[in-house]
């Protein structure tokens, strides 16, 4: 599957504007810790996708999407039910 990421750039050889090529989808629970974000101290529910340069084949994550839950139990309930099918 090949799709357009705007505004994506290769982390490693800096080429952009071209189509990456999706390899793999994540879904994992991360703490929100930096004292800049709104929800520091919750924890985030996150959907990652990782692309593939068509360039050099580098593969980098992008963050398609983020759910912040104010429990580490909450977020892990929803990863749980999701992997499940439940959600």
């Amino acid at each position: 599957m090949t799709e357009d990421r705007a505004g994506s750039r290769c982390l490693k050889c800096g080429q952009g504007g071209q189509a990456f090529r999706y390899v793999d989808l994540i879904e994992r629970v991360r703490l929100a810790a930096d004292p800049a974000d709104p929800n520091c101290g919750h924890f985030y529910l996150e959907t990652v996708h990782i692309i593939q340069c068509p360039a050099c084949g580098h593969r980098q994550e992008h963050l398609h999407k983020r759910t912040p839950y104010p429990t580490l139990r909450e977020a892990q309930t929803q990863l749980d039910a999701h992997l499940l099918g439940k959600g």
